[in-house]
C-alpha cells in the first residue's frame, strides 16, 4: 500500500493509500451533541461495477480484488496478496483483463496480468493469474453477501456497505473508521476484504456530508465553525450508531464487534471504545495519542522533509507554527500572527497549516485552541477495558510512531490493563507500507492482524 504525498505550494496534502490525510488533524471537527440512534438496512444486490471485487483463493492462501479512490478522485482497483504484502493498483487492458506494474501506482514493466473467469451467466467465478515468468495460477472466488446499508445519527443519514461471510449463523464484526477528510466506503485501501478473509463481517461507510452520507462535517474544506461541542464528539457518535446498528444485525454477534481506523481513526478506535464497553476490540493503526496540537507540531518538519523542502522554508515554517500555537493559547500576538502569515506566503508561497482555511478573527483562532487543539486521547485511553493493538511505522512523518507508542503503553500499564499489544514496524510510514518502494505492507502487517484478531475473536477455535 502505497503512501502518496502532493506538495502543490499552498495545497499540502497527505494520500494514505486513499486515507485522505491533511496534514492535521483538525478535520471533521465536532458540531453537535450526543442523540439517540435509530438505525435501518436495504438489502441491495451487487451493482455490476462490483462484480468482480471480494476475495480469491489461490495457491493455499487469499488476495482480495478492492474498489479504491485516488487522491485526485479517480477510481482505481487493487489488488492484494495477503501472504506476500503486495498491495498494488490494477491497470485495465480490456473489460476482462488487467495488469499490474511493479510499485503502487506503477503500471510497466507488466509483473502479472488478471484474466476475469466467467461462467454462462456472465458473473465472475476466478482469475486467471500470468507472472512475467509465464507461470500461471488460476484462483477460485470466495462467495460474499454485500448489503447497502444506512443508520441515523443526529442530523446524518450514514450510508456504507456490509460484507457479510457466506458461512451460517451470527459473525463477528469489524467497523472501519476513516483517517481525516471528506472520505468514502471506498478509502479504505485493501482492509475490507482483508479483514473479510479472517471469516469477519465488515461494516464500511461513507463519513459524514461525504458520498451517499448525509449530515454536516466541518474540517480544512469548509473553515472554522464556532459550535458550543468538541472534537471528536461528533465523529464518536456516529460510530457509536454504526455499533448499535450491527448490535441489532439478525446476522451479526453483538459481543463480537471491534474497531480498526487509521490516522484519526486509530485514534478514534480506542476513544470510542472507551465510551462503549459493547466495543469487542480495538485497533489503532497509526492514529495519534498525545495533545493534538503537539502532534501537528511534529509533522513540520518531516513532512516538508519529505517533499524536500529547503531548510530555510522548514526552518521559517516551524517559526510560524510555534507562533500559531502560541497565539491560539493565550489570545496575545494577533497581529504579529497575521503579519507573519502573509510574510510566509509572499516568501515561500504557503503556510503549513493553511489548508485548515484561513483565521479571521482572535475568536476562530482561540475557538480552535479551546475546542479542538487541546484534545488528548490519553485520557479516554486510560478508561479502556477491551483488548488494546496499536501498530505503528517507524518512518511515519504524520504520526510521532515512538512516542504515540510509548504513551499507549504508559497510559495502559498504568490503567492495569490486562490485554494490549504494541508494534512499530522498522521501515514503514504512515500507512505502514513498506518505504522507500511503497509496493508492498510492512512484514508483518497483515500476519500481525491475523493473529491478534484470530486468538481474540475465535479463542476457543
Amino acid at each position: 500500500m502505497a503512501f502518496y504525498k502532493s506538495n502543490l505550494r499552498g495545497q499540502f496534502r497527505l494520500f494514505n493509500c486513499g486515507l485522505l490525510i491533511t496534514l492535521f488533524f483538525i478535520l471533521a471537527i465536532v458540531i453537535l451533541p450526543n442523540s439517540a440512534f435509530s438505525a435501518g438496512s436495504a438489502e441491495a444486490e451487487a451493482s455490476e461495477d462490483d462484480a468482480y471485487y471480494g476475495n480469491y483463493q489461490v495457491d493455499g492462501h487469499l488476495m482480495g480484488i478492492d474498489r479504491f479512490v485516488m487522491d485526485n478522485g479517480e477510481k482505481a482497483m487493487l489488488i492484494s496478496d495477503y501472504a506476500s504484502g503486495v498491495v498494488r493498483r490494477l491497470f485495465p487492458v480490456n473489460e476482462t483483463e488487467f495488469v499490474m506494474g511493479p510499485g503502487f501506482n506503477t503500471q510497466n514493466p507488466t509483473e502479472l496480468t488478471v484474466r476475469l473467469m466467467k461462467n454462462k451467466q456472465g458473473v465472475t467465478t476466478g482469475l486467471r493469474l500470468r507472472r512475467a515468468d509465464g507461470t500461471e495460477s488460476l484462483a477460485t472466488r470466495v462467495q460474499l453477501r454485500k448489503e447497502q446499508v444506512f443508520f441515523q445519527q443526529a442530523d446524518a443519514k450514514l450510508s456504507g456497505t456490509l460484507i457479510l461471510p457466506p458461512s451460517k449463523g451470527r459473525k463477528p464484526a469489524i467497523i472501519l473508521l476513516h483517517g481525516s477528510g471528506p472520505l468514502t466506503r471506498n478509502s479504505f485501501g485493501p482492509y475490507p476484504h482483508f479483514f473479510s478473509s479472517l471469516g469477519l463481517a465488515v461494516l464500511i461507510f461513507d463519513k459524514r456530508g461525504t458520498g451517499e452520507s448525509t449530515g454536516l462535517r466541518i474540517d480544512a474544506s469548509t473553515g472554522t465553525a464556532m459550535k458550543s461541542s468538541y472534537y471528536p464528539d461528533d465523529l464518536a457518535n456516529d460510530v457509536l450508531a454504526a455499533l448499535n446498528f450491527l448490535q441489532q444485525h439478525k446476522d451479526i454477534d453483538p459481543e463480537r464487534i471491534g474497531l480498526w481506523g487509521s490516522s484519526e481513526g486509530g485514534m478514534l478506535a480506542t476513544y470510542v471504545a472507551s465510551k462503549s464497553k459493547d466495543v469487542a476490540f480495538a485497533i489503532n493503526s497509526s492514529g495519534f495519542m498525545e495533545p493534538l496540537w503537539e502532534t501537528l507540531q511534529y509533522q513540520v518538519e518531516p513532512v516538508l522533509r519529505d517533499v524536500k523542502e529547503p531548510k530555510e522554508v522548514i526552518q521559517r515554517q516551524l517559526s510560524f507554527v510555534e507562533l500559531w500555537l502560541q497565539v491560539a493559547k493565550t489570545g496575545k500576538g494577533w497581529e504579529q500572527f497575521k503579519q507573519q502569515e502573509a510574510e510566509l506566503i509572499k516568501t515561500d508561497g504557503f503556510s503549513f497549516f493553511q489548508s485548515r482555511g484561513e483565521y479571521k478573527s482572535l475568536e476562530e483562532i482561540r475557538w480552535d485552541w479551546n475546542h479542538v487543539l487541546t484534545f488528548n486521547p490519553q485520557h479516554a485511553l486510560g478508561k479502556v477495558t477491551c483488548p488494546v493493538l496499536g501498530l505503528f511505522g517507524e518512518l511515519d512523518s504524520v504520526t510521532p510512531a515512538f512516542r504515540t507508542a510509548e504513551n499507549m503503553r504508559r497510559v495502559l500499564t498504568e490503567a492495569k490493563h490486562k490485554d494490549f499489544t504494541i508494534k512499530i514496524f522498522p521501515g514503514a510510514g504512515h500507512s505502514l507500507s513498506e518505504l522507500p518502494t511503497k509496493s508492498r505492507m510492512a512484514p508483518g502487517v497483515f500476519e500481525t492482524l491475523s493473529s491478534w484478531i484470530t486468538d481474540r475473536v475465535y479463542p476457543d477455535e
